[in-house]
């Protein structure tokens, strides 16, 4: 208490108070949407995408001629595969039914909704051919018992047998053992006969469940179903694993000229090679790239303000009690017990400044909420808690408030300890 009186008997303290608690506030507004962006940014993909490489396919065909002869592209896909495997750092590779920049974008799969009795949910739908290699390129780890990863897409049932998430399993039935059993997709299918659309349901049995795929933030809402289809598509994209200690960059550079000459069929031809992490990147940059950058900016205004604004503020509150420590030091305290007496005095300003600041965003929290994106998630986060998420992001600010008042004070406390007590009590 005695410490307390000190502190709130000078005006100083009091104005430095009120600004530490409106740099609060302001801090909280700043990087509350920072920090759930960059922890959404920074989830596991569910894949392993390191050693992935995208080869765009392309045809010399229009594309009139290309939809009538689909059994001529599916050879000549399967030819390109082939010499693909053979070149010097694959490992495996498998064509793409589906125009993938990387799993869990929206771009790529269609909207599909999935029911048991009475919970039902949105989700993307994923194809994948019959004894395809797209879980063991990906790195999709199965989860089911007597079912592995090089299994996966074996004995599928077109447009029947499909493999569902993790979360996605624990939404609909509790638990993650669920291969055999079955579940009812709606879509919605135009019937040209009515000349409108009406709601198609198919029975789909599961056959195995994999690790959860991130999707970016909008999309929280849906979960991925994996359906096995019929045959691909012509100009399927290849997806190509690397070796262990192979890099995706290095290798497209030193393939280049091997794609543009040997790559090669009839009628089909790789286009293109990029690493599957940088297409990745660039997607879900695209869907955070305006509210990222704009976050940051505000953040890093706020920063630089709280660091030129508290610290300025702090050198004159500290010189003004110069006297102060020179007459502390005639009475036998060290330099040391005068420094950390600044150090401590500051500590407890900006502990109960934040506090302060907190209580009142808090007020404003209550009433509008907390940044986190997606009103409904399937999968909860931590920022999807109101509790945890007030928490984190109130001991974010805290600590970098109180780093930035530690050294506002501690510069020029430590100057004021070297001085002599004469010239201490002098100038003043």
């Amino acid at each position: 208490m005695k410490i307390l009186k000190n502190i709130f008997s000078r005006k100083s303290s009091i104005w430095l108070a009120l600004e530490l608690v409106l740099v609060t506030i302001a801090c909280w507004w700043a990087y509350d949407p920072v920090l759930v962006n960059y922890h959404l940014s920074h989830l596991p993909l569910g894949y392993d995408a390191d050693r992935l490489v995208r080869m765009s396919v392309a045809s010399n065909l229009p594309v009139e001629q290309a939809y009538q002869n689909p059994d001529l592209f599916v050879n000549e896909e399967a030819q390109l595969v082939e010499k693909v495997q053979e070149m010097d750092g694959v490992e495996m590779a498998f064509a793409s039914p589906f125009k993938t920049i990387g799993l869990g974008d929206m771009a790529s799969a269609n909207y599909y909704y999935t029911k048991l009795g009475e919970d039902s949910v949105w989700t993307y739908n994923y194809g994948f051919l019959r004894n395809s290699k797209m879980f063991e390129v990906f790195g999709i780890q199965s989860i089911t018992p007597g079912v592995p990863t090089s299994e996966l897409s074996h004995d599928c049932i077109f447009d029947q047998s499909v493999i569902i998430t993790r979360t996605l399993a624990m939404t609909l039935f509790g638990t993650t053992d669920v291969a055999g059993r079955t579940i009812t997709s709606y879509t919605n299918a135009y019937n040209p006969e009515k000349g409108d659309f009406e709601k198609v349901h198919v029975e789909h049995s599961i056959r195995a469940v994999v690790e959860d795929v991130r999707t970016n933030n909008n999309d929280r809402d849906c979960m991925d179903v994996f359906l096995c289809q019929g045959g691909p598509a012509f100009n399927m994209p290849i997806i190509v694993r690397l070796r262990e200690g192979v890099d995706a960059n290095k290798f497209i550079q030193s393939h280049q000229q091997q794609v543009d000459h040997e790559l090669v069929t009839e009628h089909c031809f790789v286009r293109s090679m990029s690493p599957l992490t940088e297409i990745s990147d660039r997607y879900y940059e695209r869907w955070t790239s305006r509210t990222t950058r704009r976050n940051l900016l505000i953040a890093a205004f706020f920063t630089i303000n709280l660091a030129l604004g508290v610290i300025g503020t702090l050198l004159m509150y500290t010189r003004q009690r110069r006297e102060e420590a020179g007459v502390k030091r005639a009475f036998g305290a060290t330099r040391w017990n005068v420094f950390l007496g600044f150090l401590r005095e500051a500590w407890l300003l900006t502990t109960i400044s934040v506090l302060i600041g907190c209580t009142i965003y808090l007020q404003f929290a209550v009433s509008s909420g907390l940044y986190n994106g997606e009103a409904h998630p399937i999968k909860p986060l931590w920022f999807d808690s109101f509790g945890t998420h007030f928490l984190v992001v109130s001991v974010f600010v805290y600590l970098v408030i109180l780093a930035t008042v530690l050294i506002g004070t501690a510069i020029p406390a430590w100057r004021i300890c070297r001085t002599s007590i004469n010239e201490s009590i002098k100038e003043e």
